[in-house]
């Protein structure tokens, strides 16, 4: 029986409220602003009119105050629910009991000459189920188990895990199947071709036939066990910026809706699908899973359009199609460098025997799709911290651990799991995604511990390699003496400078000296007397005048930039005539990269800007004025991915 304790007179203005859509309960995740729900209180509810309505609250990560950060919220109805300080609604939590007494899930996979299957009835009667969320209104439960052929002989590489969210007897029961070949070690890796079929409550819930599944991957379904209860709640972007969980969107913009619907429809988006995912990552030019966030998951944020919400969690979904996955064995968690510190994923030691990974048989099958960290998006953030769904922080788990792999183990620390040997673009999104994970992964998750060491490991690299380098560039870019290259790209390095301001924002303060020495990059582009702001956006920029060697000041670095025939004589004034002549530019004052297309490099280089502003770079506001006064704007404005702002513009 419930109990709700008296509502605290708490401004509503303080706490968030979210409209929930649907029919029957809801359960959502919600994101909070620092010291908003101290430690030591907690939540009550409102409907619109005041009156209490009874909420659970699992609560799943704090801050380093002890305030509440992120909870999975639940309420027996939809509508709008304010929250407020108080006590949430008390009794015994729903048991397992609550499922029905002919419960069960069954899944078969057929392959022509023999059938796997798994029971979800089976797995409880014989193992121990994990506890996901636990109250008065819901419990969640999660087991797992291998498939099996007829004999009961287990496979050694195809899984399922099964998770099982019940509101009580009698109430909706919601049901998630994952089907997964994601283990580490198994021997003789390999890709499989299946019809699959799922079955509930005595009908097929799911089938499909030819599922092609490669190793390491993952695909999920949900589901009801009788009637659906359906919700999707609707936010204001204002409290995600209040969490310091996204970036400062402009939030007074269209939302480009309609481009994103035209590449979304048509596309595939079932199980070992891709959707509105690029299938091959690295695939180049301005798409719209790239940058600091996806367009959809912007799109979402900014109009709360169902259309977007769809799109952002099919999008979450299907990143388990992509061959980032790879699950600890003992734990039955996703494996991570710390656990196993002389893993990788580069051909140069896969299949090579003495601890290395073993390689996997495509079996004939159309190869995986093909995931990359200097292409990656962020599929799964915000859909976890929203619907508060397991699924998601594992996939962000998978994908924050697989990125330091690609190379030679001494390279990522070992157990360190160091990004800063990759593409710098790589870098960028690498660091965004194991910044999210550290953020949203609950504190009593084992991972959690990991991924803050990882964080630290990875500040205490780069200050090491430029922070307190006396020998660091003077242009501030992620590149070294010892690295073979004597370009770099600039707006591969806004990712980075942007990223690391960006784990500022999220309270890794460790990150604040890289992210203030990094800021000063795009500042001095814009500002520096001896270079010039036209050329900021180039799509490389010479630093180096010979090999392992640095040019050492803006004006030799400006002239090495120049094209060659152009080199010698008078300087060309910056932003003249005649520099839109020599770099083949429409009109005076247009910066190189694209400037009229909404997505070009001076799109790009917005969130580096924003960035440095924020980590409080000299001359940064500067750069941002001459920024957003240059005389060739997008077309439409700029991309709603990349239209952040410094916080001081709020």
């Amino acid at each position: 029986m419930l109990m709700i304790a008296c509502v605290l007179a708490v401004p509503a203005s303080a706490l968030p409220r979210v409209v929930l859509d649907g029919n029957g309960p809801a359960t959502f995740g919600m994101v909070f602003a620092p010291g908003a729900v101290p430690a030591g209180t907690s939540l009550a509810a409102t409907d619109k009119s005041g009156a209490a309505i009874p909420l659970q609250v699992d609560v799943k990560a704090r801050n380093r105050d002890g305030s509440l950060r992120h909870a999975v919220l639940t309420v027996p109805r939809t509508g709008t629910v304010q929250l407020v300080g108080g006590t949430p609604a008390q009794g015994a939590p729903v048991a397992l009991s609550a499922l029905p007494s002919d419960f069960d899930t069954e899944v078969t996979l057929d392959f022509g000459d023999r059938k796997l299957t798994v029971s979800a009835r089976d797995l409880l009667a014989h193992g121990k189920p994990q506890t996901w969320l636990a109250g008065p209104l819901v419990s969640e439960w999660w087991i797992a188990g291998p498939f099996r052929d007829a004999s009961g002989k287990s496979d050694p590489h195809l899984s399922a895990r099964f998770g099982l969210r019940s509101y009580g007897p009698g109430r909706p029961l919601r049901i998630e199947v994952d089907v997964e070949n994601t283990w580490t070690w198994a021997a003789n890796p390999r890709s499989y071709q299946y019809a699959a079929e799922i079955r509930a409550h005595g009908k097929t819930v799911f089938s499909q036939d030819k599922i092609v599944q490669q190793s390491h991957t993952r695909w999920r379904q949900v589901f009801w066990w009788d009637e659906p209860a359906e919700a999707s709640a609707r936010y204001d972007i204002a409290d995600f910026k209040a969490a310091h969980a996204i970036p400062n969107y402009n939030a007074d913009r269209d939302a480009g809706l309609g481009a994103l619907d035209r590449a979304y429809t048509g596309k595939k988006r079932g199980p070992m699908q891709t959707g509105i995912i690029y299938p091959a990552m690295p695939t180049t030019g301005q798409r719209p899973d790239i940058g600091p966030l996806p367009g959809w998951t912007v799109a979402w944020l900014l109009s709360m359009d169902s259309k977007a919400s769809e799109m952002m969690l099919n999008a979450g979904d299907l990143g388990g199609s992509f061959p980032s996955h790879y699950r600890n064995e003992k734990t039955g968690r996703p494996a991570s460098t710390e656990e196993f510190p002389k893993i990788s994923t580069h051909y140069n030691f896969v299949g090579r025997g003495n601890g290395n990974l073993p390689l996997a048989d495509f079996a004939g099958l159309p190869k995986p799709f093909t995931a990359e960290a200097s292409h990656e998006p962020s599929l799964a953030f915000v859909p976890y911290l929203v619907t508060g769904d397991r699924y998601y922080l594992e996939e962000m788990q998978f994908w924050s651990q697989w990125n330091s792999w690609g190379t030679a183990p001494e390279y990522h620390g070992f157990a360190k799991g160091l990004i800063g040997w990759d593409q710098i673009r790589g870098q960028g999104w690498s660091l965004r995604t194991l910044a999210q994970s550290a953020w949203a992964t609950p504190d009593a998750d084992p991972m959690k511990a990991t991924l803050l060491r990882q964080m630290k490991a990875n500040a205490e690299w780069y200050d090491s390699a430029y922070t307190n380098n006396p020998q660091a560039n003077i242009f501030h870019v992620a590149l070294r003496a010892s690295d073979n290259a004597d370009s770099v790209a600039p707006w591969m390095d806004d990712y980075l400078t942007w990223a690391s301001q960006y784990a500022v924002q999220l309270g890794f303060d460790e990150f604040r000296p890289f992210a203030r020495w990094k800021g000063v990059a795009p500042v001095q582009r814009m500002t520096n007397p001896d270079y010039c702001y036209v050329m900021a956006t180039k799509y490389y920029m010479k630093v180096m005048d010979r090999p392992h060697h640095f040019i050492t000041n803006w004006a030799d670095a400006y002239v090495a930039n120049l094209p060659k025939d152009s080199r010698e004589g008078p300087k060309v004034a910056c932003g003249s005539d005649d520099m839109a002549r020599m770099f083949k530019l429409h009109q005076a004052g247009e910066m190189m990269g694209d400037s009229n297309s909404p997505g070009g490099y001076p799109a790009q280089m917005q969130p580096a800007l924003a960035a440095a502003v924020d980590a409080g770079v000299p001359g940064a506001n500067e750069a941002w004025s001459k920024f957003k006064s240059r005389p060739v704007q997008p077309r439409g404005g700029v991309e709603p991915k990349w239209d952040i702002v410094p916080w001081s513009a709020r």
